[in-house]
C-alpha cells in the first residue's frame, strides 16, 4: 500500500457541506484530498433542493446590517463566540480551532445581476471562488498555522458594505 504524502498525511478531516460540485465544502474536500488527508463528508442535498425551492439561501443575507437579517447575524456571532470560547478549552490539547469568513463567494448560485453589485464592493477585483476559502481552511489545518487559534479569519477579498 502507497504511503500518503503532503501537508495532511496522516490526518483525518471532517468535511460538511460537500453537496455541490461548485461549493466551498467541495472545495476543501478536493485541497484536502490532494495535501494527503482521509476524508470524512456529508452532504445533504435534498436540504439544497428545499432551499432552491423557497427561493431562500444566502443570496438573499448579503450585506452586514441589513435590516432582515437577525437571524443570520446572530448566529455568525454565535460562531464567533463559540471559536473563541472553544479555542481557550481545546488549546491544552494542543487543538487549534479557528473559523473562516469567505464573504461572497461565488459558488453557482449567483445570477449576472447580483455578480455586477458585488463586483465593485471587492478591492481585489473579482468576487470569491470556493477555491479562496479552500486555501485559508487548508492552511489552518496544516502544522504551519499551529499558533493560529481562537481566530474569525476574513478571507473575503477585502469585501465591503
Amino acid at each position: 500500500m502507497k504511503q500518503k504524502t503532503g501537508r495532511l498525511a496522516g490526518k483525518i478531516a471532517v468535511i460538511t457541506g460537500v453537496s455541490r460540485a461548485r461549493g466551498i465544502g467541495s472545495a476543501i474536500a478536493r485541497a484536502f484530498a490532494l495535501e494527503g488527508a482521509d476524508i470524512f463528508f456529508t452532504h445533504w442535498t435534498s436540504y439544497d433542493r428545499l432551499q432552491l425551492r423557497r427561493g431562500q439561501g444566502v443570496a438573499g443575507k448579503i450585506g452586514r446590517g441589513i435590516t432582515g437579517n437577525l437571524a443570520y447575524v446572530a448566529t455568525k456571532g454565535a460562531i464567533s463566540a463559540f471559536t473563541v470560547s472553544l479555542a481557550a478549552e481545546l488549546a491544552p490539547l494542543k487543538i487549534t480551532v479557528n473559523a473562516v469568513d469567505p464573504g461572497p463567494t461565488d459558488s453557482g448560485w449567483m445570477d449576472e445581476q447580483l455578480q455586477q453589485y458585488l463586483l465593485p464592493k471587492f478591492p481585489m477585483g473579482r468576487i470569491g471562488k470556493p477555491e479562496d476559502a479552500a486555501r485559508t481552511i487548508l492552511f489552518l489545518a496544516s502544522d504551519d498555522a499551529m499558533w493560529v487559534t481562537g481566530q474569525i479569519i476574513h478571507s473575503d477579498g477585502g469585501y465591503w458594505d
